[in-house]
């Protein structure tokens, strides 16, 4: 019987080296819109601990500052900025929850793309 690259060990291990690569927390948490290294509350936390949260922060923060760089009346940058602090005000409340996180960020990234495209 021929060998097979999946049936030497050598190909196992970088094999099994690259799926660590996936699971473990990669530079991707530096994605976050803020500095992971004064994360000081249990959701910044969790966001630079997790690169799909981190994702999420670093496409939510470009859509608001689209927004906000876009020649929009003033009265709908005030709601976008305040919609944005009530936004921050939930994520924050979410502390550690993982999924409640999601949900912050896909609700406050809907709310923006209805805003850059009525």
């Amino acid at each position: 019987m021929p060998t097979t690259f999946s049936s030497t060990p050598k190909f196992a291990g970088l094999l099994l080296a690259a799926s660590v690569l996936f699971i473990l927390p990669s530079d991707a948490a530096k994605a976050a819109s803020f500095n992971c290294s004064q994360a000081s509350i249990a959701a910044e936390r969790t966001i630079c601990g997790n690169a799909n949260l981190s994702q999420l922060d670093a496409r939510t923060a470009g859509m608001y500052f689209t927004v906000l760089g876009n020649n929009y009346p003033a009265s709908t940058l005030a709601q976008v900025r305040n919609s944005q602090r009530r936004f921050l005000a939930t994520r924050n409340a979410c502390g550690a929850n993982v999924d409640c996180l999601v949900d912050a960020y896909t609700s406050q990234m809907m709310y923006l793309k209805n805003v850059a495209n009525p």
